[in-house]
């Protein structure tokens, strides 16, 4: 309850503010709670980072509206986000985006106001949500001084929901989440990639839980 309320006080917030997109994310027609989460408006993201630290550069973002009766891949968007600085050479080993073509990358306020445009309304699905979410209320605290209030269901903890007490090294991370499904091997550290990968993924855990499971219970789970 706590958590709805604190997230409706930003939206309100968010409307008075002059960036029009911000405008329309706050004023939109946000799912709620107690709607079972097959009938809920979705969006994949996953962000390739300049590692894990807190002020980490955004350099690709990938991200897909869908729900869980479909995942429409013409709606899927990806780009390269524009950073200068020196690079963390071992988050360049992981997803090969080198400090070339950092630099030809977008504007990181072109990228991530249709982010938020595709957002609105619809709640974010990523494996280790947490680390999109604070990509992302970084970015935007970087480009319109204020945080981004985000719905999110995290499909790692949702695993670990669902999978506990599983033993050994990466048996959570995303291909071996997927493998226990049977769902096929993609290139992992490509942002559209693995926000498809999560998408799929969510999709699949949806299909052991009840039908009627509603959407605050995957949120509350991922917190």
């Amino acid at each position: 309850m706590f958590a709805r309320w604190r997230f409706e006080r930003a939206l309100r917030g968010l409307a008075e503010l002059d960036e029009p997109v911000l405008r329309r994310y706050a004023l939109a027609a946000w799912p709620n709670a107690d709607l079972p989460v097959i009938e809920a408006p979705l969006l994949a993201l996953d962000f390739e980072l300049d590692g894990l630290k807190r002020d980490a550069h955004i350099l690709q973002a990938g991200w897909l509206p869908f729900n869980a009766c479909s995942i429409p891949l013409e709606l899927a968007q990806v780009a390269d986000v524009h950073c200068a600085a020196k690079l963390d050479r071992r988050a360049v080993t992981i997803h090969g985006i080198g400090e070339d073509r950092a630099v030809a990358g977008q504007a990181l306020h072109e990228v991530i106001l249709p982010l938020i445009a595709s957002l609105s309304g619809r709640i974010l699905v990523a494996h280790g949500a947490d680390v999109e979410t604070a990509a992302l209320q970084g970015a935007c605290r970087k480009l319109f001084e204020i945080t981004l209030p985000v719905r999110a269901i995290c499909t790692l903890k949702l695993e670990r929901h669902l999978a506990p007490s599983l033993v050994g090294n990466g048996v959570y991370r995303l291909g071996a989440a997927r493998a226990r499904y049977g769902l096929p091997e993609y290139r992992v550290h490509d942002a559209l990639g693995d926000a498809i990968a999560s998408a799929e993924l969510l999709l699949a855990q949806l299909a052991t839980m009840p039908a009627d499971t509603r959407l605050g219970r995957l949120e509350a789970l991922s917190r």
